[in-house]
Order: C-alpha cells, then sequence, then structure tokens
C-alpha cells in the first residue's frame, strides 16, 4: 500500500521554514507498513494543490496533505479541496463551539475570519482538532483517502497520532516494513562496498540495502517492504551477523546509536573513565557525553 505526503505553502518553498511534517508523517506511516511513495511541496496555488492533489491520487491509496488551513486569504487549502471534490462548504457546530471557546480563553475576538474556520467541505469526515482552531478533513472516493491536516506542526502530530492513524488501520489491511540499521567505522563507503560486496550480492530480493555515510561513519540500512515481519526480522538478524563475521573491526552498533554512545556503552563494560581537555571544540566533547543519562 502506497501513501504521498503533501505539504502545502509558500514559505516551505522558499525557505523561510523547515518542512518538518513531512518527516513526522513519513515515519507514522512507515511505522504502520505504509510506504512512502513521494513527498512533494506546493506553494499556495489553487491549480498547483489541485494538480498535485489528482497526480498523488493516481499513483497512490492514502494522501496526506498539512498547510493552508488557516484563517487568512492565503489559506486557501480548504477551499481547493471542496472544489476538487465537488462540494460546498458548511457549517460544523462542534468546531465552531471549540473556536469560539478556545479564541474567548485567550481573550482573541471572535470574528468573521475565526468563525469561517468551522466551515468544511459537506463531503468529508470532520477530524477534530483538540489543539486549535483548524479541524482535520477526511476524503474518500474511488477506494482513495486524501488527509488534510494544519500545518502546525504540535497540531498536526495529534490529528496522525489519534485520528488519522487508528482511522487508516481500520480501514485497510496493512502488511509491516521492516527497516534494521547497522553502524559501521573506519572504512570509506567505498571500501566498505568493495568489502562487503559478495555479502550484498547474497542478499534475499526482497531485502534491500542502504548505504548512508556521514562524519567517522557509515550506516547500513536493509529495508523489506510490506512483508511479514517477524520471519524478515529474523533474517536481517541472520544477515547482519553474517556481515559482523566478515568486518568485525568496523562494525561499531546498531540503529540510531551516536558515536558518544558507543563509547560510552564502551568504558561502561571495561570500567573505564573519559576526560577530555578542549580548546577549540570549547568544552563541546564533553557535553555531548554528560547530556546522556547515567
Amino acid at each position: 500500500m502506497k501513501a504521498s505526503i503533501l505539504t502545502i505553502g509558500d514559505e516551505i518553498l522558499i525557505g523561510q521554514i523547515v518542512d518538518t511534517n513531512s518527516a513526522s508523517i513519513a515515519r507514522h506511516l512507515n511505522n504502520a507498513g505504509i510506504v512512502v511513495w513521494e513527498r512533494t511541496s506546493v506553494g499556495d496555488q489553487r491549480e498547483q494543490i489541485t494538480e498535485a492533489v489528482k497526480r498523488a491520487m493516481n499513483q497512490s491509496d492514502v494522501v496526506i496533505l498539512t498547510g493552508g488551513l488557516g484563517p487568512t486569504k492565503d489559506d486557501i487549502t480548504k477551499k481547493t479541496l471542496a472544489e476538487l471534490f465537488g462540494s460546498r462548504l458548511v457549517c460544523d457546530q462542534t468546531v465552531a463551539d471549540h473556536v469560539r471557546r478556545m479564541l474567548e480563553a485567550r481573550g482573541i475576538e471572535y470574528n468573521r475570519l475565526n468563525r469561517d474556520q468551522a466551515l468544511v467541505p459537506a463531503c468529508c469526515t470532520v477530524l477534530f482538532n483538540a489543539h486549535g482552531t483548524a479541524p482535520g478533513m477526511w476524503f474518500e472516493q474511488n477506494g482513495k483517502v486524501v488527509v488534510s491536516l494544519p500545518g502546525v506542526p504540535f497540531e498536526m502530530e495529534h490529528l496522525m497520532t489519534d485520528e488519522v492513524m487508528p482511522r487508516l488501520i481500520s480501514r485497510f489491511s496493512l502488511r509491516q516494513i521492516v527497516h534494521r540499521t547497522l553502524i559501521s567505522a573506519g572504512l570509506a563507503e567505498s571500501m566498505l562496498a568493495e568489502k562487503i560486496a559478495d555479502w550484498e550480492n547474497a542478499l534475499p530480493p526482497y531485502l534491500h540495502l542502504a548505504y548512508l555515510p556521514a562524519p567517522g561513519v557509515v550506516r547500513l540500512r536493509l529495508s523489506a517492504y510490506e512483508v511479514e515481519g517477524e520471519s524478515v526480522s529474523h533474517e536481517i538478524d541472520r544477515q547482519f551477523a553474517a556481515l559482523q563475521r566478515i568486518i568485525p573491526r568496523y562494525v561499531l552498533g546498531f540503529e540510531r546509536a551516536t558515536m558518544q554512545e558507543i563509547v560510552h556503552n564502551l568504558l561502561t563494560q571495561r570500567r573505564q573513565t573519559l576526560a577530555t581537555a578542549e580548546s577549540c571544540t570549547g568544552g563541546s566533547i564533553a557535553a555531548r557525553f554528560t547530556a546522556m543519562p547515567g
């Protein structure tokens, strides 16, 4: 099952803000076994939004949008989706009452722009947003699901967790996606690839290897998509065990462990301590270690 993520806003395209919503949504979908097919950003233009949603619906089962649901004129996502799905805007009284209470508690005037936050396409299922004035919206057409969420990150996160994911899990029969990562150090990416070429070539066809180089380390991620998770996890464990026998000196750890966490674990196992003498680094090495619990 495939999903497309669409973020809306000129502020994203000009680099004024960093799009963190796509990464968060992708993690939610991936954890549920939904393959993220593409991530796209478009501006606050009706034609752009319409074309992007139509294209995404053609190639994905689920389309999730964020942004463009505010009360000002530049926020046009809601009206655009109403037009796209051939629906009119109607007032949702539950949302209207919630917006009024929220604004009164903050001493903000309940004006026409704020009242319009309660307008939603008549054809959608409203996803109640307890943390903001813009509700989420769930559309279904020809077996496809389109979800529109506010762009404010903590509001989007709340709706993804409490509303969107439970609905997707109950709506579709989902299989699992499995990712496991081994962390290596001491070999450049090209040297590492050469050294493990035979192992890589012998991997089962459903396992996909990715090289993820970063300063000082190369992460090797094995992924399997839409599979039976338990048996695949055992196979990945077996493959990584074989890899450790090939490059025993160059394996530092697994998953998201940082260099300081790995050093910390080694020192703890050996009952050894660490001292730093820093000038140009301004104490940042010590700070990285002391930031870890224990």
